[in-house]
């Protein structure tokens, strides 16, 4: 299978370039991020699409050294785990992957408990989202810029639903729901946030396209930045085209 080789490939890249760094060369695991003493402040979501580039990390130890950081592989194409992969490679290209996973979302970047061949496989395919059984560690307030973010996004999070867009300024979600027309806790219709979803989407292509991946803002600012300028109905139902010209004239 020349997918798993590439993959490997990548994993062992990445592997080498994080160790010259001094860094850690695998995933990071929620026990050494959120602490076991948080464990116990969580609530299930349910299952819901996540966003793939929010997926960082393991829950569990056992199973960091088996991916580099962006969860490419690292065994030897002759392990079992090599030939796991590359079944589920072939089930992705032939069927998709449709069972979800499930995973600890802790500030909302996302920790696999099981199903963690399946991230990688749609990660090196360049997929943009899995469905996973959410389970939510609520971390402490502690009064700290990033931690107010999060509560906001919290809150955002139970009208919306939307879990792939983030902001780095205070205040950014409800100027958001003020710009889409919505009061602050509005709740948001199925249509809405299906609209919403393949909007931002076209939208973040274009940003990269544009470069954004090169600025310290995130896709939230900048697409709250182009929202002030040409409002909503210059993204909603807009083809990839429309919006890349678009982007293209403000950046």
């Amino acid at each position: 299978n020349l997918y798993y080789y590439d993959a490997l490939k990548r994993g062992q890249k990445e592997f080498r370039a994080c160790t010259a760094r001094g860094e850690y060369p695998y995933l990071p695991a929620l026990c050494e991020v959120a602490g076991e003493d948080q464990l116990c402040h969580t609530a299930n979501l349910g299952t819901v699409p996540i966003p793939l580039e929010f997926v960082v990390g393991t829950k569990s130890l056992g199973r960091t050294q088996s991916f580099s950081r962006s969860f490419m592989p690292l065994m030897s194409p002759d392990t079992e785990f090599a030939g796991k992969w590359q079944r589920l490679c072939q089930a992705h290209l032939e069927e998709g992957l449709w069972e979800p996973i499930k995973v600890w979302e802790y500030r909302n970047r996302f920790y696999v408990e099981e199903g963690h061949k399946r991230v990688s496989v749609l990660k090196f395919f360049d997929a943009t989202s899995i469905s996973a059984q959410v389970t939510r560690i609520l971390p402490r307030r502690d009064g700290s810029r990033g931690m107010e973010l999060y509560y906001e996004f919290a809150d955002f999070y139970q009208c919306s639903r939307i879990n792939f867009l983030e902001f780095s300024k205070p205040g950014s979600y409800a100027e958001l729901q003020k710009l889409l027309g919505k009061l602050p806790d509005q709740a948001w219709s199925e249509d809405e946030r299906r609209d919403f979803t393949a909007a931002y989407y076209c939208f973040h292509q274009a940003y990269d396209a544009q470069g954004g991946g090169r600025l310290t803002s995130t896709v939230g600012d900048a697409l709250l930045a182009f929202l002030k300028i040409y409002g909503y109905d210059a993204l909603r139902g807009k083809t990839a085209q429309d919006i890349q010209s678009a982007v293209a004239k403000v950046w």
